[in-house]
């Protein structure tokens, strides 16, 4: 799979309804579409990965630990699974289906209008969990 950034455009409507102009939002429906729009996008537009411990490419480190580790903590037992499948990242394309795999799973009507109604939790800016950079 290559990197193309048509995959994004799959979510506009998505993304213009639940995420906000700046910031992360007042909602966690805000925070997830923030979150998650973060790490696809880095990901196409720069090359940055989320990991570079875990995982076994070495993209660029930025603050991307951060919103992975926020949806690990903050969503269901699948996103902990997908994001914790950046140990079998070896290719490009292995991670750059990740984040399709993780794209498709949160970035739906039916997850984001059940957390539309919650409140923020926390922050996706400074979140400590399993994911770091080297």
């Amino acid at each position: 799979m290559n990197k193309d950034m048509d995959y994004l455009d799959n979510f506009n409507d998505i993304i213009c309804k639940y995420m906000p102009p700046r910031g992360e939002g007042d909602t966690k429906a805000s925070q997830i579409a923030t979150a998650v729009n973060k790490l696809i996008y880095k990901w196409w537009n720069d090359g940055d990965v989320y990991d570079n411990v875990l995982g076994h490419l070495s993209g660029w480190c930025n603050d991307l630990s951060s919103y992975a580790n926020w949806l690990f903590i903050h969503t269901n037992a699948d996103v902990r699974d997908i994001l914790l499948s950046i140990e079998n990242c070896y290719t490009e394309d292995d991670y750059t289906e990740l984040l399709c795999i993780l794209g498709d799973e949160l970035l739906t009507e039916e997850v984001l209008s059940a957390a539309a109604n919650k409140p923020k939790v926390e922050s996706i800016y400074e979140c400590r969990g399993p994911f770091r950079l080297k």
